[in-house]
């Protein structure tokens, strides 16, 4: 709370707090640790102090055009008024040199003063796994590790536990929480216990001491607490991903295969995904400045890993990366790329890709590199091995080299399953719940099973068949018109089938085949479908659906 005068009147208020690195706790090293443009423009102060006997560095200034708003325009042939204003907005950062840090504080549109390759990766997921309630958790945002590199946002307003948010441990990338603090030795609690909603990624959102000694005495806190305290551990398996430092003999080699990946026509798991820090603002982003290898930047309606990879693959492959490094996009909330909401992301934080090497798992996520866990490994392995050792309740007949297209298989191995089956394959199911229409399975056994079919070489078809899997569950156990027409569709083809539409299907069974592999089993499935298969085992058994993996012999 601020009174009239402009004088705090609260002992703690809400701050975004960040961690730097490579960065010396001095006067000159904080100065380092700030934009370029902003600490060197017109419209900026940058001054020296001291907060609490501490070296400190205050930037402030506004950030926007002078001139009128881009929607003015439009604003003024719809109502005839003359909208005369413009975009602009106040920033403020405070960068701090507590031993621990140094920290940055920032106000307003402050994180854009802050050099982006000064900040601390994680720093305030490090923290909130170590101090926030497992059983409060409002927020979560998590990168799925499948081909796609998808994110995934859930919210729960009253909080509830991690558990509920169903995040698949070993499969997930959690990149954002918000939740509840309190059991922590802070300012906004030190008269009596009181909890405060925190977020934390790579900022940590969170009250914060608003006097001097107050103020390091938080941040001595949040060092003690990321640097000696164990994670919750419920929230443990976040730690389960490791993040690999510069100097790692590994990163040289990974790097050349990201390198080789950005001139291929073959680019194998290499995809696009939205950085961390840009997440808030995608909602408002209706353009995109882009700067990658080339002296001006161009603006783009819709962002694809197409716009990033026409822009490198002619360069040499030892240029590649570096060009992603310099170059950058960034969110704009108009059309015209005008009014940015985000600062300028280094184009290279746009990329997720995947590689194996020497016998180790790796992937490349935000800009850095990460090695899966054992832990993960033994886990996804040790499970995959279970469900390819189930029996299989329905035999599915060898792969005859007549046969070159599923839907042939399909039809004959409908034929040769004990107790009448019906193939399905291809034919789509429409409803007012799906219009687009959903594949039931290719498939349905004589007691209800719904059998997916896949033969293939590479892992994006096969992770379209488990998402395909669950999809279809999902749809004809919510919704009964789906099952209606599910059981027309099969009396089209057959008049004695025992599909009952008032039962929800309560097995699914994926059938499948690899080129070239006599036998699938779990060892020549590539991670990323090792990972796809686990994330809709899992989803499907929750439902209380059996699943089976059926490998087709050929």
């Amino acid at each position: 709370m601020v009174d009239a005068s402009g004088d705090v009147k609260a002992k703690a208020r809400r701050s975004t707090l960040y961690r730097l690195i490579d960065t010396d706790c001095t006067d000159a090293g904080l100065r380092e640790a700030l934009s370029d443009y902003y600490a060197s423009h017109e419209d900026f102060t940058v001054e020296s102090t001291q907060i609490d006997g501490i070296p400190a560095i205050a930037i402030w200034g506004i950030v926007g055009k002078k001139d009128r708003a881009d929607w003015s325009a439009v604003f003024k042939s719809l109502t005839g008024k003359d909208a005369n204003i413009a975009n602009r907005a106040a920033a403020g950062a405070v960068a701090v040199g507590v031993s621990g840090g140094p920290y940055i504080l920032t106000y307003g549109m402050g994180h854009l003063l802050i050099d982006p390759s000064r900040i601390d990766p994680g720093f305030g997921l490090s923290f909130s796994i170590r101090s926030i309630e497992p059983e409060l958790i409002r927020q979560v945002t998590r990168n799925i590790l499948d081909s796609r590199a998808r994110v995934d946002r859930s919210t729960v307003p009253g909080g509830q536990s991690i558990r509920g948010f169903g995040i698949e441990f070993y499969g997930e990338v959690v990149s954002r929480l918000a939740g509840t603090l309190e059991k922590v030795a802070m300012t906004f609690n030190r008269e009596k216990p009181k909890k405060v909603s925190i977020a934390a990624a790579d900022s940590l959102k969170i009250p914060l001491g608003v006097s001097p000694a107050d103020l390091v005495g938080d941040l001595h806190e949040i060092t003690r607490i990321t640097q000696t305290s164990s994670p919750v551990p419920e929230l443990g398996f976040i730690d389960q991903i490791r993040s690999l430092k510069s100097s790692n003999k590994q990163v040289s080699k990974l790097e050349d295969k990201l390198s080789q990946a950005l001139g291929s026509a073959d680019r194998g798991p290499l995809a696009l995904t939205l950085p961390a820090e840009c997440e808030e603002h995608e909602h408002a982003a209706n353009s995109y400045r882009i700067k990658i290898a080339s002296d001006r930047f161009e603006i783009l309606e819709e962002i694809e890993i197409a716009n990033i990879l026409e822009r490198v693959e002619s360069l040499p492959p030892s240029e590649r990366m570096d060009a992603l490094r310099s170059g950058y996009i960034q969110m704009c909330s108009d059309s015209e790329g005008r009014v940015r909401v985000s600062r300028q992301v280094k184009a290279h934080k746009w990329l997720a890709f995947e590689a194996g090497l020497e016998a180790g798992h790796y992937f490349y996520h935000q800009g850095r590199w990460f090695e899966v866990g054992d832990n993960y490994i033994d886990f996804l392995q040790t499970r995959l091995d279970e469900v390819f050792a189930r029996p299989a309740s329905i035999p599915l007949p060898k792969w005859d080299s007549r046969w070159a297209e599923e839907e042939d298989y399909n039809k004959e191995a409908a034929k040769l399953i004990p107790g009448g089956a019906v193939c399905l394959d291809r034919k789509k199911i429409h409803t007012k719940q799906h219009p687009y229409g959903i594949e039931a399975c290719d498939i349905i056994g004589p007691n209800n099973e719904l059998i997916h079919v896949k033969r293939a070489s590479s892992s994006a078809p096969l992770s379209h068949l488990f998402a395909q899997g669950w999809t279809s569950i999902e749809a004809l156990r919510a919704d009964r018109e789906a099952r209606e027409k599910l059981l027309a569709r099969i009396r089209q083809r057959s008049s004695t089938h025992g599909f009952d539409p008032s039962v929800k299907p309560r097995k699914l069974i994926y059938g499948i085949a690899i080129k070239d592999d006599a036998t699938v089993s779990r060892g020549n499935l590539f991670t990323f479908s090792q990972v796809a298969l686990m994330r809709a085992i899992n989803a499907l058994e929750n439902a209380d659906v059996d699943v089976e993996v059926v490998p087709i012999a050929q």
